[in-house]
């Protein structure tokens, strides 16, 4: 068996009974068997075998009986129970089959071998050593099982979905300025348009994204998330173009829904069409997304741009804003801010919807965009994708990695879709690898 996760330890209970003896053997060395035999990490390599020969005298009743086989305090008995088990035929003449199913009990004199080849993917080593040394007994963002004890199975679980998602990294500096913030200096509402201009005053001063004519939109809202601006944009619509392939969200809303969802990619755009893009994107190159942009700008589309990811671009963007309808903003995705959740829209013509009430009567809850505010007075908009280009880079000539139009993605060879839609059938992120984890733990493992 080829194990997708590094051997650490095994560990073997075998039960005699009668005067028989057994013989096991690891890799050509003879195992004393006691109460547990245990097999550690200097003892294991990359191609490994495990014998056991069983001797008794045919005529008595003796047998053994493996119970238990552990690989990384995981239950592999089932993968000796699968062996088949080698019969001694010279003893046992009247045994019809060379081989026999193993079903972890001996009885006939004989043998069995299991082939045990280890885990050699350095990206699936370093899912399982994060999942297991950094195990979080606190969980986010799963569904349902948020507060979790570790054993093989969460371990296991957290080392296959290591390297999915699209959080940020954990950056120290960040949350240092974070955790020094207090509450009562975070409680006024925003000042229009005072606040406005700072946030696109600070937009404005990067040195690698470009946005113009981002002043020239009539409206300005304030949202808890961009989810509220894609619902918003999204559900009035009896159709609506949109990629195939964005974050999941887009999906799940629709699932239900007589919404008619048609790929710009797929068919062409046609006039006066509403669509929305996520710009950038993982899935689609910059100058993919500027040629689908002007033709729907050439079909006079109401167009709204996600800029989620915009942050941390791999590119550097220069976007003409002029015929565009709305930008929904956050730095969700690119700083730890994720339970804060702040984000703004950018609109031509006043939306009647819950972000722009909340916005005009103040009744938003007012800690997130104002731990926005002093971020953006510490931080510059360009300040992470500088922190971290040059480790992802590191990453991808470690791990064989190729980034993608969105620095926290990269593409592997051994990464694809789950088509067993483990997470959802909406869920297209996991076709890459998120460097989040490796980023936070940069230095501190073989990486």
């Amino acid at each position: 068996m080829i194990f997708d996760f590094p051997i650490n330890k095994i560990e073997l209970k075998i039960t005699k009974s009668g005067s028989c003896k057994l013989d096991c053997i690891f890799n050509g060395e003879q195992l004393e068997i006691n109460n547990l035999i245990v097999i550690e990490k200097d003892k294991i390599k990359t191609k490994n075998t495990l014998q056991i020969n069983f001797i008794k005298d045919p005529i008595d009743d003796s047998f053994a009986t493996i119970d238990l086989f552990r690989i990384n305090d995981g239950d592999f008995l089932s993968l000796i129970k699968e062996q088949q088990y080698n019969v001694d035929k010279k003893i046992h003449p009247d045994v019809d089959t060379d081989s026999i199913p193993c079903n972890a009990y001996f009885g006939y004199n004989g043998s069995f071998a299991l082939e045990l080849e280890d885990c050699v993917d350095p990206l699936k080593i370093a899912g399982w050593l994060l999942a297991d040394n950094e195990f979080e007994h606190i969980k986010y963002p799963l569904r349902e099982g948020i507060y979790r004890q570790k054993d093989f199975q969460t371990v296991s679980r957290d080392a296959k979905y290591m390297f999915t998602g699209s959080l940020a990294p954990d950056n120290k500096e960040i949350n240092s300025v974070i955790n020094d913030f207090d509450i009562a200096d975070l409680r006024r509402p925003l000042k229009f348009p005072e606040d406005r201009l700072r946030i696109e005053d600070w937009i404005n001063q990067s040195g690698r994204v470009f946005l113009w004519g981002l002043n020239d939109f009539e409206q300005f809202a304030y949202s808890a998330g961009n989810l509220d601006s894609l619902t918003s944009f999204v559900l009035p619509n009896q159709v609506v173009f949109m990629p195939k392939k964005m974050y999941y969200y887009h999906g799940e809303l629709l699932e239900d829904k007589n919404v008619i969802r048609l790929d710009p990619w797929e068919r062409p755009i046609t006039l006066n069409a509403n669509i929305l893009f996520e710009y950038p994107s993982p899935w689609y190159s910059t100058a993919e997304l500027n040629k689908k942009i002007q033709e729907a700008k050439d079909q006079n589309c109401k167009i709204a741009l996600d800029l989620t990811w915009l942050p941390v671009a791999t590119d550097t963007i220069n976007l003409d804003l002029s015929g565009i309808d709305q930008i929904f903003f956050s730095m969700n995705k690119t700083w730890p801010i994720h339970d804060f959740r702040p984000a703004f829209r950018w609109s031509r013509n006043r939306i009647n919807d819950k972000q722009t009430f909340e916005t005009e009567w103040g009744n938003y809850a007012k800690v997130p965009p104002n731990v926005f505010l002093n971020l953006i007075d510490k931080f510059s908009f360009d300040y992470v994708y500088e922190t971290y280009k040059e480790d992802t880079l590191s990453l991808c000539d470690t791990f064989k990695l190729d980034m993608t139009s969105v620095l926290w993605f990269c593409t592997h060879a051994s990464v694809e879709h789950d088509k067993n839609e483990h997470i959802s059938k909406h869920y297209f992120l996991d076709e890459f690898v998120c460097v989040r984890k490796l980023l936070e733990y940069k230095d501190k493992y073989f990486w």
